[in-house]
């Protein structure tokens, strides 16, 4: 029997961010697309912004979303009403060992 493992991105929880971070300072997380910090007040419009739209959490990776960039691998896509990421199958990788 061959075993797969499931390859997940984070998410966040937006109203749990807003609730629990203190605006400005906890806000220095966000980012570009290009790698460029978001303005403290950048961020707080982006939460806003993606709570309009119903969206209950975010993807915490670049490379996760709907469409996913690893749908060709089994993702279904990332579900923002509060599933998150899907994820996809991968062999069981090899720890590192020193």
């Amino acid at each position: 029997m061959e075993t797969t493992w499931t390859r997940r991105s984070m998410c966040m929880n937006v109203d749990g961010f807003l609730r629990n971070n203190k605006f400005p300072s906890d806000f220095g997380i966000f980012q570009k697309d290009d790698g460029t910090p978001l303005k403290p007040e950048e961020a707080l419009t982006y939460l806003h912004t993606e709570k309009a739209k119903g969206h209950k959490v975010i993807p915490c990776s670049g490379s996760c979303g709907n469409p996913c960039k690893n749908a060709d691998k089994g993702c279904t896509g990332f579900d923002y009403s509060g599933g998150g990421c899907p994820g996809y199958k991968v062999p069981p990788e090899t720890p590192n060992v020193k």
